[in-house]
This record gives structure tokens, C-alpha cells and sequence, in this order.
């Protein structure tokens, strides 16, 4: 940019200068000729006819005429070029025939003709001027006065002005070009600033651009951190879904490790046909965690459709997969089940159904009791208890986070809790840890 303002800026100023040297090389001329022109009023002033012969006087007013050599010259022509006179200064002024009917030849009584003649010494200016003299017999005779002078003055004057006019611009140029710099710099340092920030970023220094940037890049910025924004989100969105579905997985297996333990070395074919059906029930169930995570993982938060779903048979499902999971614990369900719809994905039900109840089959003692109401005021109600060791009072916050884990010797993420958290905010509802009258925890989830 800068390059191409200097370019610009020179090219600019090398015409301009260009235009005010000729204005000013055509102005002095015009200065030239007006004064060529005064000194031929001032010939003509002195200038009388006696007997039909010119006389002049031999000292003119104006010094030039009379000092040899001083660059300022006078001449006085017939209708036919003759040399009538010629001043003092003249006399060593030498003129090729062809330059000195250029002063005469096609001038007309009282027309002026101005220019330029070539000399053994240099190039002179002329102004010539012819006149009618009227004579004392009535008779009219044509005389051509000629002023001319040395373009040494002139050449000197016109030198020492583009001398000036070229070294100011130059100055100009290099002031300008200073200028512009300063002012590239000081225009272009937010987007230094932001080239900063954004290595910053990289570098994992800070999250966002949170300068104090102009209005011109306040757009930029803005989309950039939402641009920034939106990946992070993506980012954690994947490496969520993959703690989720590494979880999700985690019942399935254990019922087909469960199965496959069952089965030992003296399975009979009904034994074996049914180790089939849970294994291509557990497969599919699989399948549908799978696609579900890849999902979620792909779209965003926004409000899923809702579809009635049948809370009544997805509860007796995980019951029966619960039972052979923990079948070592013996653990007896005391099930209360209004007709209760959910209005939603069924994925959604089945993973948070699937956490609640594994939970409270993994903490529980004996017992565990899944209740499902739907008050007509109240929406759903999904209420999970246990006679474990519960919770306490102030870890029930910190057990519904992500990676929280209250008994180590419990294998486990610490995501269960978390997913029920985020698919019951996704659904406008809300999980609440409290005691049960069992003696372990009491989940509540509250849906519209």
C-alpha cells in the first residue's frame, strides 16, 4: 500500500509540476514579449522623419539600446527588409537573410509578431511591430520596428525556477510519503493488533477476541468469535457424545459378557438360542446407541420433535437387561407405572431411563423402585430410588456434573448423571437429587 501511494503521490505531483513549469515557462514569455513591446512604444516615441529619411537620436533612454553587449537590441526596417537602423547595442548582431524576413515578410501596419531567432551567441527573442509614417507630401512610408534580447535572462529565470519548483516537490514527496506511513501505521495497527490476538488464540493463550478494536473490524471480530465459538462447541459436542457412547455402550456389553458367562460348557440348545436372542438384542441396541451419538453429535441443541412415546414397555426392557446385568445382586424392582406418554425421541427416553435405572442398580443393595407419573398439571414424572448409600447433601450438585464420581471403588465416567442432566434441560425439565424413604438416593425428573 504504501509502494502504491508513493507511486501514486509521484506521478500525481510529476504532472502537476509538469502543468506549473510550462504555465510558468508560457507566463514568462507573455513578460518577455509585453516588454519587447514597451521598448518598441519607446523606439517609436523617439522616432522622427525628416526629408523622407528616419532619424533617431544617438542616445536612447533605455541603456541597453546604447552598451555594446548588453543582450537588449534595436532595429529599424523598410517595407523590403533594408536596414534603416540599428541601435548601439546592435552593432555586432549578425542575422541570416532567411531569420531576417521572418520579422517582416506577411506583417501587416499595426500587427505585432513575437518569437524566437538563432544567433551566433544563442537564441534571442524578437517582437516586431510595423507602422505607416505619414510623410509631409501625404505620402504613407511602411517602417518594421524590431526589439529583440538575449534568452540568457529568460533561460536563467526559467532554470532557477524549476530548480525551486522540482526541489519543493521532491521536499513535498518526502514529507508526504513520511506522512503516509505514520498514518498507515497508526490506521492499520488494530489489524496488527488483531493479527496478534488471533496468534494468541493459536497458541491457546486466550479463547475469544476480546479487544478494544474500531468500529471498520468490529464485524470481523464478531464473526470471527462466533466462528471460534461455534467450533469449540463443535469440539466439545464430539468429545462429549464420545464419553456418552463409550457409557451407553457399557450396559450392552456387560449383558453379553453376563450371557456369555451363563452359558458355560454344558449349554443345551435352548440355552443357546436364547444367548442368541440377547446377543441380536443387544447388537441392535448397539446399533441404535451408535447412531444416536453420531447424531447428536452432528446437530445441535435445539428443541427435538415430538413423537408420544410409551414409557410402560421401555421400562420393563431395561428392567429385564438390568436383571442380568447385576444378576449376581439379586435385586428386586418395585415398579409403579401410570399410562404415561413422553413426547419426544424415544433415544432420548431410553438413555435417560437406561442411566437412572443403572445407577440405582449399580449403588442399590436390594431393592430398587422406578416410578412413572404423569399428573395432568404436573407433566411427567420420572422419580428413581435406591437403598444404597445415597447422597449427600452437598455433593448432590456436584454429582449431576460431567466426570463427577462420589465412590471410586464403583468402576465408571462419572457421565451418567450429566446425560440425564442435559437430555431433561434439552426437554425444558429439570434433575433433582433427593433421600429416599428406602434409605439410598432419590432421582426426580421433572418434564413438561
Amino acid at each position: 500500500m504504501l509502494i502504491t501511494a508513493t507511486l501514486v503521490l509521484i506521478l500525481f505531483l510529476g504532472m502537476m509540476g509538469a502543468v506549473i513549469d510550462q504555465a510558468f515557462t508560457r507566463s514568462a514569455e507573455e513578460g518577455v514579449s509585453k516588454r519587447l513591446m514597451i521598448h518598441v512604444y519607446g523606439l517609436l516615441a523617439v522616432t522622427e522623419v525628416e526629408r523622407g529619411q528616419l532619424v533617431m537620436p544617438d542616445m536612447l533612454q533605455e541603456p541597453g539600446f546604447n552598451t555594446l553587449g548588453s543582450g537588449l537590441y534595436g532595429l529599424v526596417l523598410d517595407d523590403v527588409g533594408v536596414e534603416l537602423w540599428r541601435s548601439a547595442s546592435a552593432l555586432d548582431l549578425r542575422l541570416a537573410a532567411s531569420d531576417r524576413e521572418s520579422l517582416y515578410l506577411g506583417l501587416d501596419p499595426g500587427t505585432e509578431r513575437f518569437g524566437q531567432l538563432p544567433t551566433q551567441d544563442g537564441s534571442i527573442f524578437y517582437k516586431a511591430y510595423q507602422v505607416l509614417w505619414q510623410k509631409p507630401d501625404a505620402g504613407l512610408v511602411p517602417f518594421t520596428f524590431v526589439v529583440l534580447q538575449s534568452m540568457a535572462p529568460f533561460e536563467s529565470e526559467i532554470s532557477g525556477f524549476s530548480n525551486n519548483l522540482w526541489g519543493w516537490l521532491l521536499g513535498v514527496v518526502i514529507v508526504l510519503v513520511v506522512l503516509q506511513w505514520t498514518v498507515m501505521n497508526w490506521g492499520l495497527a488494530p489489524l496488527q493488533a488483531l493479527a496478534r490476538d488471533l496468534k494468541a488464540i493459536e497458541d491457546g493463550e486466550r479463547p475469544l477476541l476480546d479487544g478494544d478494536y474500531p468500529r471498520e473490524i468490529q464485524g470481523v471480530t464478531r464473526n470471527l468469535n462466533l466462528l471460534l465459538s461455534s467450533e469449540r462447541q463443535q469440539r466439545e459436542r464430539y468429545r462429549t457424545t464420545m464419553g456418552d457412547l463409550a457409557h451407553s455402550l457399557k450396559t450392552p456389553l456387560a449383558i453379553l459378557r453376563g450371557a456369555s458367562s451363563a452359558l458355560g460348557v454344558d449349554a443345551n440348545a435352548e440355552k443357546i438360542q436364547a444367548m442368541q436372542g440377547t446377543v441380536e438384542e443387544q447388537v441392535a441396541r448397539m446399533d441404535e446407541i451408535v447412531a444416536y451419538q453420531l447424531e447428536r453429535a452432528v446437530t445441535s441443541s435445539a428443541a427435538p420433535l415430538k413423537q408420544p412415546i410409551a414409557i410402560e414397555p421401555l421400562v420393563m426392557k431395561l428392567i429385564s437387561a438390568m436383571k442380568k446385568v447385576y444378576r449376581d445382586k439379586g435385586l428386586e424392582f418395585d415398579v409403579q407405572l401410570d399410562r404415561a406418554i413422553f413426547a419426544g425421541d424415544e433415544r432420548d427416553l431410553m438413555e435417560l431411563l437406561g442411566n437412572l435405572i443403572d445407577n440405582a442398580c449399580k449403588y442399590g443393595r436390594s431393592e430398587v423402585k422406578v416410578q412413572v407419573r404423569q399428573p395432568q398439571a404436573e407433566g411427567l414424572l420420572i422419580v428413581i430410588e435406591d437403598d444404597g448409600p445415597g447422597i449427600n447433601n452437598a455433593d448432590r450438585a456436584r454429582v449431576l456434573g460431567r466426570g463427577a464420581r462420589l465412590d471410586l471403588q464403583q468402576a465408571g465416567q462419572g457421565i451418567g448423571l450429566a446425560v440425564v442432566g442435559e437430555i431433561a434441560s434439552r426437554y425444558g425439565g429439570e434433575i433433582v437429587v433427593q433421600v429416599s424413604s428406602l434409605g439410598g438416593a432419590r432421582l426426580v425428573v421433572s418434564l413438561p
